[in-house]
Formats: structure tokens, sequence, C-alpha cells
């Protein structure tokens, strides 16, 4: 994998977010992003396909790839919510990971550029 790069933006949410919520939740929170992009980058790497740098923002995560064609980038971005989705199974002993998990990939899965639904919609289209 390429290198990881981070903002000021992404440190600034980040402790605002030690400072504001409980960590368990903030525990499941940051888990839950991280089998997201854990996803993404399991299909990137099956498909063959190489990853340039990971990029953290204060409003989420970027993965800078060579380009994809489409069929490839559209099942690399919805691995990334699927694999959110499997958070779901812990509920019954982590329901902060599995209700993280089930909000990032609702929040994933709209049809708005560059979130990954948006990201399917624009290689259907």
């Amino acid at each position: 994998m390429g290198r990881v790069e981070t903002d000021g933006g992404f440190w600034l949410v980040l402790g605002l977010m030690v400072l504001l919520f409980p960590l368990r939740f903030l525990a499941g929170v940051i888990l839950a992003a991280a089998v997201h992009e854990a996803g993404h980058l399991l299909a990137i790497r099956c498909t063959g396909s190489r990853v340039l740098r990971l990029e953290l923002h204060g409003g989420g995560a970027r993965i800078v790839t060579d380009p994809m064609e489409p069929g490839r980038e559209i099942l690399c971005a919805l691995a990334g919510p699927a694999a959110g989705a499997l958070t779901m199974l812990a509920w019954g002993c982590f329901p902060e990971l599995a209700l993280a998990g089930l909000g990032q990939t609702v929040f994933n899965l709209l049809p708005v550029y560059p979130l990954d639904g948006g990201r399917v919609m624009r290689n259907i289209c």
C-alpha cells in the first residue's frame, strides 16, 4: 500500500470526538471506519489494482488508486459498505460498533459523489 496522509481537519475532528463522546462509542466509530476502509482495500487488492495513498480528512477517508475500469471501481466502491454491514454481527457484544457500522454503511451508499453510492452511480451512468 502507498502512504497514509492526514490533514489538520482530521486531527481536529478526532480531538473533538475524544472530548465529546464516550470512549466505547468513539471506539465503535473508529473500528467501523477501519472495517469499512479495509473492505475497500481488500477489494482493490483482489482486483489487482494498486493503492497510491490513503488520505484521512476531517470529513472521512479517501483511497487514491490507479485508474480502474467501471466494473472494478463499482466492486471496490461497494466493498466498503459491505464490510461495514458485517459489523451488524457484533450487535450482541458491541452494539456501538454495530450501530456505527450501520450508520456509515447507509450514509456511504447515498448516491452523492464522492461517497461510495455516488461512485457507483457515476460508473453506471
